[in-house]
């Protein structure tokens, strides 16, 4: 006969399987002999378990309220019985992340890492103490001879070093630094083997305190004469910001021989909290960068910005704006909260656009069960956002495990709902999309590739899914083969595979990220980037960009790409056709131009491939930071033909734009060299 504790055991660990993100829909049926992928992960059915008044009763406590990153630990956390108190069989489960460096919990071997005890206030109570280490649990159940009452407690040591006898005992702290840290607490009150999590978890944070770098970021574009701002940040070796960090002695140089404005030295006071903007102005034309180095000898190294493209005239019609669209916080299975997340992307990485896409039913409570965090996740997004400065997204991950992860994006947070993949009106891409109806927003496939999960390109949505991101901190999901492939690939969930279908897709890069980093990610793990080609730095003016496709993928550089058709129809003068764009040409076999033009990020370029459905047509060796080449396809052209750029820095960094969509003569039913789609190119 199964034990409480072994029936604990199996219920949670498949009550903790949960659900991932979404996919797409073709505008044709799709083909009948196509049969649908079977299913990664199958969810618990939790129409089985309800939750009892006892379920989730009490509160906790945990100390010591920080710890530093990396670190030897010893945690006490202190769980008082609420009213119902806990019927014999009942039970108390903690968990501690899996993920980021935590050591797991074990029960089992006083001089091991991680050794957790658990002790009752209540005498002469037995309780069974089991763990499960791979997933980070420890469970408490009541043997009896009596069951707990309010006022009781139970005391979770993690790393015990029972006094010191043991130091090898202690846990391992998290290598990400992040307030609202948890040692997760879920209590069946009445023995029937379903945990409901606290009304309110016991915080703690884990902080950096060691800076070794200074990271810098400035906008990619600027004009002669106007003011713009560079960020400076101190980070530790897993790229935490330092918040503690110090220095009256920055060092500024402007790189590149423009003439620069901006002070030769700058300080990071306390209330900075280890990052601070500083003003520069460009007097002009031509590419700079900023370097930064700490004169304090404390063994913090410098850095360089990435590349600004300082230009003459006036207003430009467009604004190349960066953006990581996908990232988590610690409301679902990643580090930090959505407010310090977000204060990253803005403060440190220097991001214009974030969307926080925590997923929908996965993690140790799942966001379509805990409208407190929702809400306040749509509070935050409203807050921060800033027309014109920062440009957040409320949004969240339809994590499905049958046909790949999609986050949704929102424009209005009173638009904002979750449709998950728990409802089964809402877990195929179909009816999602059903469901999203006509609110302003976008769906977004992401690791289409492959790991965790490809995206099944049999369904697809043009209306809701203009892009695909196809770099992430979980490779590249352009093609086999990619030297930065995605892990456990697929052909048929690739980008390629997607643009093969007919599916008109623009390429973007986010993160993905799990680690608090958006924008950066950490060392050995760098996070993609989407490169937008924007009007404005607005919301509306963003998804316009999407639903243009006027936007490039990066592995996480932020080198500035341009892939355009210099005026199609051949007037000189002529309006030319930016990435994402459907252009109609007419004529017999019309030439079909293209130009594309880089600045690198941190190393030179190596190369510019022409990529023509999915075939790389012709490849320039370059060696500059700054390429331009042109391009004439001449050959026999098809309705429907795309065209896309592939750039390799020296480094390893990939950027990719966007396709070029060609409609032939006889089917385009446009004047002579018409943009149907996408608009005329950002030429500055």
């Amino acid at each position: 006969m199964m034990s409480d504790g072994a029936r604990h055991f199996l219920i949670f660990s498949l009550a903790f399987a949960g659900s991932a993100c979404a996919q797409q829909a073709t505008r044709e049926p799709p083909p009948s002999d196509e049969p649908d992928p079977a299913p990664r992960l199958v969810l618990p059915d939790e129409s089985r378990f309800k939750a009892s008044p006892a379920d989730g009763g009490g509160w906790a406590t945990i100390e010591p309220s920080v710890v530093d990153v990396s670190s030897r630990v010893t945690m006490r956390c202190t769980y008082t019985v609420g009213e119902a108190g806990i019927a014999v069989g009942g039970g108390v489960r903690l968990s501690i992340s899996k993920f980021w460096g935590w050591a797991p919990p074990q029960t089992s071997d006083a001089t091991a890492t991680g050794y957790t005890t658990v002790t009752c206030s209540k005498a002469g109570v037995e309780l069974e103490v089991r763990d499960l280490p791979r997933d980070g649990f420890v469970f408490a159940v009541v043997k009896g001879p009596e069951a707990l009452s309010p006022g009781d407690r139970l005391t979770f040591i993690y790393g015990d070093t029972g006094g010191g006898r043991n130091p090898q005992a202690a846990g391992f702290s998290d290598r990400y630094a992040e307030r609202g840290e948890r040692f997760f607490i879920k209590v069946d009150g009445d023995g029937d083997g379903f945990f409901t999590p606290l009304a309110k978890q016991a915080v703690f944070e884990v902080r950096a305190t060691q800076a070794r770098h200074l990271i810098v970021f400035a906008p990619s574009q600027a004009l002669v004469g106007e003011a713009f701002e560079v960020t400076i940040a101190a980070v530790d070796r897993a790229f935490n910001l330092v918040e503690s960090y110090r220095s009256e002695d920055l060092h500024l140089v402007a790189t590149g021989g423009a003439d620069v404005d901006a002070p030769a030295r700058a300080t990071i006071r306390p209330d900075d909290r280890g990052a601070v903007r500083i003003p520069v102005t460009v007097r002009a034309p031509g590419i700079i960068r900023l370097r930064v180095e700490d004169g304090s000898g404390e063994g913090v190294a410098g850095g360089v910005s990435n590349p600004v493209l300082v230009e003459t005239g006036g207003k430009r019609t467009f604004h190349l704006a960066w953006g990581d669209l996908q990232i988590h916080t610690n409301a679902s299975d990643g580090s930090g909260s959505a407010e310090d997340v977000y204060r990253y992307a803005r403060d440190v990485a220097r991001l214009d656009v974030a969307a926080v896409t925590d997923h929908d039913h996965w993690g140790y409570q799942p966001l379509d069960d805990d409208a407190p965090v929702w809400k306040a996740q749509l509070d935050l997004n409203r807050r921060l956002y800033r027309p014109g400065r920062f440009v957040t997204f409320p949004g969240y991950e339809w994590t499905n495990w049958t046909h790949g992860h999609r986050h949704v994006l929102f424009s209005r947070e009173e638009e904002a709902v979750i449709f998950s993949v728990a409802d089964a009106g809402s877990d195929h891409p179909l009816e999602l999309w059903e469901r999203l109806g006509e609110r302003d927003c976008v769906t977004i496939s992401h690791h289409c590739g492959g790991g965790p999960i490809p995206t099944f390109w049999k369904y697809w949505n043009a209306r809701y899914e203009p892009v695909v991101e196809m770099a992430s901190v979980h490779g590249v999901s352009e093609m086999l083969g990619h030297p930065r492939c995605i892990y456990s690939p697929v052909e048929f969930g690739m980008a390629q595979a997607a643009l093969a279908r007919g599916h008109r897709l623009g390429l973007i890069g986010s993160g993905d990220t799990h680690d608090g980093h958006p924008g950066l990610g950490s060392p050995g793990q760098r996070a993609g980037l989407a490169g937008i080609w924007t009007k404005a730095l607005t919301r509306e003016a963003v998804l316009e960009a999407l639903r243009a496709r006027r936007v490039y993928a990066t592995t996480g550089c932020r080198g500035i790409l341009r892939f355009f058709m210099p005026s199609p129809d051949g007037v000189p003068g002529g309006r030319s056709a930016a990435m994402g764009s459907v252009v109609a040409l007419s004529g017999h076999n019309p030439v079909r131009r293209f130009t594309v033009s880089v600045v690198a990020d941190a190393a030179p370029v190596r190369s510019i491939t022409i990529v023509k459905n999915n075939d790389p047509v012709v490849t320039f060796a370059c060696g500059g930071f700054v390429e331009s080449v042109d391009w004439v396809d001449d050959a026999p052209g098809r309705h429907g033909d795309y065209y896309y750029a592939r750039v390799v820095q020296e480094d390893g960094e990939w950027m990719w734009s966007s396709p070029i969509w060609v409609e032939m003569p006889e089917r385009s039913g446009g004047p002579s060299g018409a943009a149907l789609e996408g608009g005329s190119a950002p030429d500055r």
